[in-house]
């Protein structure tokens, strides 16, 4: 497919499962998006979903360019995959969730920042939380909280560069196509997924990124608005999510004293057990002493059994093969 022929401005990328009412308020928001000057295709994939999200993604071709595709592999990294395997990409190629709302400018301001960074190909833009219409409690307002759990992004008022480390948010990030030029993908063995969800798809693929020397634009001109659902704001959802987030950074990161690992695996495995012990006592404390006023202990120790259990799951794999 030769994209140096595709006029596209913009290629916005959404992929989703089992999320059709969701969906179709993000896609009722696109709607209202200011598109003048801009050809922009809406690329939405269907992750083998039961609801009638086909029908609903249809539904608004009166109103925007939308295009559906359907891939049957579970995982939101597969999904993406698809779209970038099949669609010719338009100059910059977006990435968004189902469950976001941009503000109208958003399209404009990302032309607008990419044209002032002419010598930049990633880019990443501001997220704010729009909260259910039910008690939020007091512990869902920590930085914390707010930004690990519930996708807050807010690097500061003014356009910049991230610091080594730190990287945009899956729902508001955007890449010139010639990024994907050479083939770069998804990592398919992290991501959102129905029965197996490791975190960190997004941010996995920009790590990359900044290790092959790519440097990523920060604006907070360009932002998205990410609905929290009712069901988010409790201590069982921040607890999975934690875990989950931990899982992902074992893919990652390199294992974790992997020279002993090497020598002495017996050992290392012992290390492992300990900390897995130490965690768990630390997250029984954090429950039942610090967590309304200090939830991010928990958040921390749901992280590193999720990093400890899934390195240990990977060395098993690793011997088995």
């Amino acid at each position: 497919m030769d994209e140096s022929k595709n006029d596209l401005d913009i290629s916005v990328l959404i992929a989703t499962y089992n999320r059709v009412e969701t969906l179709r308020q993000t896609l009722e928001s696109m709607t209202r998006l200011d598109r003048d000057g801009l050809l922009v295709e809406f690329v939405v994939v269907d992750n083998n979903s039961a609801d009638n999200t086909k029908e609903a993604i249809e539904s608004f071709a009166g109103k925007l360019s939308i295009r559906y595709l359907f891939e049957a592999q579970p995982g939101k990294n597969c999904a993406l995959n698809k779209a970038l395997n099949e669609t010719s990409l338009g100059k910059l190629v977006v990435f968004t969730d189902d469950d976001v709302e941009p503000k109208q400018n958003w399209l404009q301001t990302i032309v607008s920042v990419s044209h002032r960074w002419p010598q930049y190909s990633v880019f990443g833009g501001k997220q704010f939380l729009i909260y259910p219409d039910v008690e939020i409690p007091k512990w869902a307002s920590s930085r914390s909280v707010m930004e690990f759990v519930f996708g807050w992004h807010y690097y500061g008022d003014k356009e910049k560069l991230y610091a080594p480390n730190i990287f945009p948010f899956g729902a508001n990030f955007w890449v010139r196509r010639e990024v994907f030029a050479d083939k770069r993908r998804f990592n398919e063995a992290i991501g959102p997924h129905p029965k197996n969800r490791i975190m960190g798809s997004e941010t996995s693929l920009l790590k990359q990124l900044t290790e092959e020397g790519y440097e990523v634009v920060y604006s907070p001109f360009a932002v998205v608005g990410h609905r929290i659902g009712a069901e988010d704001v409790s201590i069982p959802s921040i607890s999975r999510r934690a875990y989950r987030h931990g899982r992902g950074i074992a893919y990652m990161r390199p294992l974790c004293r992997l020279g002993l690992f090497n020598k002495h695996p017996g050992f290392w495995y012992l290390i492992r057990i300990a900390a897995i012990i130490r965690l768990s006592v630390y997250l029984i404390i954090s429950i039942l002493v610090l967590f309304f006023t200090k939830p991010e202990k928990m958040i921390w120790a749901m992280q590193g059994l999720g990093y400890n259990i899934e390195s240990m799951r990977m060395t098993k794999e690793r011997k088995l093969s």
